[in-house]
């Protein structure tokens, strides 16, 4: 994407609304719902431009949510390390927002 280049509308809107979440919710650190964060990360439900310059960011965030989902059904210790990474890759993805924007994304509760 080039310099002058805006984000199509719809990324626009659904890093804010991820911002949002990551604001209010995966903020609290016994906060761990991985369907819900899979909501914001799938092209179905917020509606990210298709194809989207974000699609390898949404997909490192939703293979982070399987491995977090496969340890905590086996009620694994190692789940609040995945869990931490889930995170992670959705602080990647925003950072790689606030990157193309050239400024920090607004979370909007939609």
């Amino acid at each position: 994407m080039a310099e002058d280049e805006e984000l199509p509308l719809a990324d626009t809107l659904a890093l804010g609304k991820l911002a949002y979440l990551r604001q209010r919710s995966l903020s609290n650190p016994r906060y761990r719902d991985a369907n819900y964060v899979r909501l914001h990360v799938t092209p179905g439900y917020l509606r990210w431009s298709r194809p989207s310059v974000f699609d390898p960011h949404l997909e490192s965030v939703q293979r982070s949510l399987a491995t977090f989902e496969r340890l905590a059904k086996r009620h694994d210790p190692e789940a609040t390390h995945a869990w931490r990474a889930v995170l992670a890759a959705v602080d990647l993805l925003l950072a790689e927002g606030r990157h193309r924007t050239g400024h920090r994304i607004r979370p909007r509760r939609i």
